[in-house]
Formats: structure tokens, C-alpha cells, sequence
């Protein structure tokens, strides 16, 4: 089934900062896709700048009143199956695959944009089969490497290129100016998915 990269949910911004750190390696027969998330970051782009035009200052003014839960655990440990039981709690609101996959306008097309783009997501993951859908949790990472903050997620974006931003698994060493604006903008993220669907985050 056809679907799109992850990618494709990044500003233009961003996009340009990813393929100007991996000094533009894109082999040949994935100029195609590198042309067509160049294409949407732009549309990604002017929707960001729609929402802080109609919602941003809702987005500001939202308070987050419960601390976040977060999820801690190894790849393959069972921490999605984990997630997804948390999030069965009426109380809870937590970042889906549409929020992860457009963290720069979800707020402003979340209720149109998976409807319509339904057949681009597949029904399972393939790994292991759980149930994938726009509306399923899926990891705030991903909507970080999307909004342009550094990730050692970016590295699945050029596999072939040295591991980036490993010192984001833990924060520990990240200088404070840089830590300041990491902070800044995963509090908007958060802050966005409580404007969207109020509830304590997961």
C-alpha cells in the first residue's frame, strides 16, 4: 500500500536543515521523495503559518495543568502496547500518528486532513501487528524531528550517514541555550495537543 515518509510532515525549514547537516546525500533513486517532501514542506509551511494566524494565540494561552506521563523503555519492549492501555483512560490525551506526522498544524487540520488521507496509512504495523491508524498514540519523538528540533530520530533519515544527536537520548549534555529552546518547543507541542484534546498527556 502506497503511504507517505514520515518526512513529509516537516516545515520547509526543517527539511533543509536535515539535508544540509547530511551535506544533501540523497542517492538518485530517492530524488523523487526527496523533491516531493521538498514540495509539502512548503505546504506544511504556509498551514503552520494559517494556524498561528487563527489559533495561535488559543495555543498560547492553554494551560497545562497535569503533568505529562511519560513513557520510558527499549525499542521492542512494549512500551506502544503500554501507551495505547494508558490512553484508554478517559482522562488522558496523548500525541497521535496525525499530530506526530504534522506537529507544525495539527491543531488546524487534524479534524479534515486524516479523513481525507485515510488510504495512506496502513491498517498494521508491520513489526508486529498492532492496529496503526492517523488517530493511534504514537511517539512525541517523531513529532520533534518533524518541527525541526534535533533528534537522534533523524538518524532513520539518512541511515547511511554517522548516528545524529545522541545526546538528545538523555539531554544531560546539551548546552543550556539549546536545552532552553528544546524545552520551549516540546511545552508547545504539548500545549497544542492540550488545546486539541484537553486531558493529562501520555
Amino acid at each position: 500500500m502506497l503511504f507517505p515518509r514520515f518526512w513529509h510532515g516537516m516545515g520547509m525549514g526543517a527539511y533543509l536543515r536535515l539535508l544540509q547537516q547530511n551535506h544533501w546525500a540523497v542517492a538518485p533513486r530517492r530524488w523523487p521523495t526527496a523533491a516531493s517532501i521538498g514540495v509539502v514542506s512548503a505546504i506544511n509551511s504556509k498551514y503552520w503559518l494559517l494556524q498561528e494566524l487563527f489559533l495561535g494565540s488559543k495555543i498560547r494561552r492553554t494551560q497545562i495543568e497535569q503533568q505529562p506521563i511519560f513513557i520510558l523503555g527499549h525499542w521492542r519492549s512494549g512500551t506502544t502496547l503500554l501507551h495505547e492501555m494508558l490512553v484508554l483512560d478517559q482522562r488522558h490525551t496523548c500525541p497521535d500518528n496525525y499530530s506526530c506526522f504534522a506537529p507544525n498544524h495539527f491543531v488546524l487540520t487534524g479534524g479534515l486532513f486524516p479523513r481525507m488521507l485515510w488510504f495512506l496509512m496502513p491498517s498494521h504495523r508491520p513489526m508486529d501487528n498492532m492496529k496503526l491508524g492517523w488517530y493511534t498514540p504514537q511517539e512525541d519523538e517523531f513529532a520533534l524531528c518533524n518541527m525541526g528540533l534535533p533528534s537522534p530520530y533523524l538518524t532513520i533519515a539518512f541511515p547511511n550517514r554517522p548516528p545524529q544527536n545522541e545526546a538528545y537520548f538523555d539531554l544531560e549534555s546539551i548546552p543550556p541555550a539549546e536545552l532552553a529552546r528544546w524545552k520551549e518547543r516540546f511545552t508547545w507541542f504539548i500545549k497544542c495537543l492540550t488545546a486539541k484534546h484537553p486531558g493529562r498527556v501520555v
